[in-house]
């Protein structure tokens, strides 16, 4: 069951840019290789995707820091290569995602946004509850992400 709109929970917005040592066109590289994410990120329990691409899809679950895993559906919805994925999310939160690459000295800029509103009614109930330990969460999660795919890129650099 849903929750309605009215008793929904506010969105999860993220907003980040980190910069990487290699080339707009090396990440993009990486980021093309969906098969391996799963070796890169522990936290994902599943994982299944049919690659990167406008209207590919991925579906999986991550595991939080916290004791439940949250289920998602991620399709992109724009592409330019070596520029641009933008998604859209759907599963125990949904809504807009966006990466942006940008070419910088000495490598690039990795632009991470989104704003997920919880679909998940227990999700969406421990939100409005709890809200700054899920957040602390998410954090938890987002800094292992970068840290692990730091080292992948790191590795490809050499």
């Amino acid at each position: 069951m849903a929750i309605s709109p009215a008793a929904a929970a506010a969105p999860f917005r993220f907003d980040r840019t980190w910069t990487f040592p290699v080339t707009a066109g090396a990440f993009w590289a990486l980021i093309e290789r969906t098969e391996d994410f799963p070796r890169w990120w522990r936290w994902l329990r599943t994982f299944d995707a049919d690659g990167l691409y406008r209207g590919a899809r991925a579906r999986f679950e991550v595991r939080a820091p916290l004791p439940y895993t949250l289920r998602f559906e991620v399709q992109v919805v724009e592409l330019v290569e070596r520029a641009v994925v933008g998604t859209t999310v759907a599963g125990d939160l949904a809504g807009p995602a966006r990466l942006e690459l940008l070419e910088v000295p000495g490598g690039c800029r990795a632009r991470l946004c989104w704003a997920l509103t919880p679909t998940n009614p227990a999700i969406g109930r421990l939100a409005r509850v709890v809200r700054p330990l899920l957040a602390w969460s998410h954090d938890q999660i987002v800094r292992a992400g970068v840290r692990q795919f730091e080292q992948v890129v790191t590795a490809a650099a050499r």
